[in-house]
């Protein structure tokens, strides 16, 4: 009988096709990119760890020594880091198991801003563990990172972490044991669950047999329309395929463009609306486009954690007529990258044409936060801010629409579907890997970043450039 842990308890709620996966190692490597957010999760450990200055750390220690250990630490009621408890097929390793007068009290260290839903039932799994080896369990809480916290110099791990107390939450859980017992039975059987496409697919965390599954479905299927409430309730009623929903079925605008260009196989385009987003640009445009890593404890002074860090830019600017200029900036070291980029990026924003960016949320965010970080760059960046237009607006409301888009509207679906052009030669060819390689090569210097910088480059100058193609491509249409 192969027991479960916290983990695997988790995974079987999100999906026991997962679980079953998972229990057979037959999940897909993770990236570099989630490998490196994982990584984060160890650094906070540490600042968390320093507010039980007298717990036992038995982290290190191989499965029965851990056991042996615990054990041992629970009789001399020590506080301990990585408490082993097993009992029958139960098995489970607490971050923070703390000895009060009252009982024990458990602690989930997560590298996250902000208590989440799915750390309720993780506690709860945890709760009910402890208590089926015989400990009492008085309060349940979560331990987060604080995100108003800012580096300045040293860090102190009481600024770095907050606490949550959530005990009355674990306690509403119910079903304990009967998940148990249906992910014990999974983790157990020769057979592979049958498939399940389920809003879980994406929560609490992006399945990574979603593509597999998924591919299942019908080319144009009702999970590409913009609803996610009506797309699930036909999914549910087993109307999967786009055709075989009824004439009667409401569905808002861009959902009506997703279904006609679906059935038509036909690519919809709204010319008077895309002419007006074009006589709307101001010449000569500067497209931009950042590429950022960011921590779980921040590296950094003046700044927080998980902010997104710059350290690369690409800008392509655009006359009306004329050639087009490339400027570009990838930092070089170690240090902070900001300061040298600000300087690069006074010099190549300068005029009063529109910044041209792609999902404008993200590069308002990284132009804010150096705004609030180096305020004597304040009145530069607000111009910049003043002339940015998002060129995903087009998109987002439908005025150009591929059915090869699949009812989607970033600029890796938009790009080939309007140019023919695509990421997919670029050895780095999403902003994921962008970030950790960055991280890997240049911040821990843990690979050789000779290969990586001009992979690096060639990544964030289609970004840019691609979008001076997009804007082409819509003038042609109009």
């Amino acid at each position: 009988m192969k027991p479960i842990t916290k983990s695997k308890y988790m995974t079987g709620l999100q999906c026991l096709r997962l679980l079953a996966h998972s229990t057979k190692k037959l999940l897909p490597e993770k990236t570099l990119a989630e490998k490196q957010k994982l990584s984060q999760g160890s650094e906070f450990e540490k600042y968390a760890h320093m507010i039980f200055p007298k717990a036992i750390d038995l982290s290190d220690l191989e499965f029965e020594d851990n056991l042996k250990k615990t054990k041992e630490a629970i009789e001399k009621k020590k506080t301990i880091f990585e408490a082993g408890l097993k009992i029958n097929e139960l098995f489970l390793r607490a971050d923070v198991l703390e000895y009060t007068k009252d009982g024990w009290n458990l602690y989930e260290i997560k590298a996250s801003t902000k208590q989440k839903p799915e750390h309720i039932p993780d506690l709860a799994f945890q709760k009910y563990v402890c208590e089926e080896a015989g400990l009492k369990i008085k309060k349940c809480f979560v331990i987060f990172l604080n995100k108003e916290f800012i580096k300045n110099k040293k860090i102190e791990a009481k600024k770095l972490v907050d606490i949550e107390e959530v005990t009355d939450k674990v306690n509403k859980i119910e079903n304990i044991k009967e998940n148990i017992d249906l992910c014990l039975k999974v983790m157990n059987q020769e057979e592979i669950s049958e498939m399940k496409i389920s809003p879980n697919c994406n929560k609490p965390y992006p399945c990574p047999l979603k593509s597999d599954c998924w591919g299942s479905l019908p080319k144009n299927n009702v999970l590409q329309l913009t609803n996610w409430r009506l797309y699930w309730k036909l999914f549910n009623e087993s109307i999967v395929d786009m055709k075989d929903i009824s004439n009667d079925t409401k569905l808002n605008s861009k959902d009506e463009v997703i279904l006609e260009a679906g059935l038509k196989d036909r690519i919809m385009i709204l010319k008077k609306e895309i002419k007006k987003f074009l006589d709307s640009l101001k010449y000569p445009l500067c497209h931009l486009d950042f590429e950022t890593f960011d921590t779980a404890v921040p590296i950094f002074d003046k700044s927080r954690p998980w902010q997104k860090m710059p350290f690369q830019y690409s800008i392509h600017i655009q006359p009306k007529k004329g050639e087009i200029k490339h400027y570009e900036y990838l930092a070089e070291g170690n240090e902070d990258p900001r300061l040298d980029l600000i300087k690069n990026l006074k010099k190549h924003t300068k005029g009063s044409g529109s910044v041209i960016v792609f999902n404008k949320s993200f590069e308002i965010g990284v132009l804010n936060k150096l705004k609030e970080d180096f305020p004597s760059n304040k009145k530069w960046i607000e111009d910049v801010l003043d002339r940015i237009v998002d060129l995903a607006y087009v998109f987002q409301n439908f005025y150009y629409y591929n059915p090869n888009q699949k009812g989607q509207y970033s600029i890796k679906k938009v790009l080939p579907a309007i140019t023919g052009e695509s990421y997919s030669k670029l050895e780095i060819n999403n902003g994921g890997d962008a970030s950790a390689l960055y991280f890997y090569s240049h911040i821990l210097k843990e690979i050789d970043k000779k290969g990586i910088r001009e992979d690096l480059l060639k990544y964030c100058c289609l970004d840019t450039e691609g979008m001076v193609w997009i804007i082409e491509k819509l003038k042609g249409m109009v």
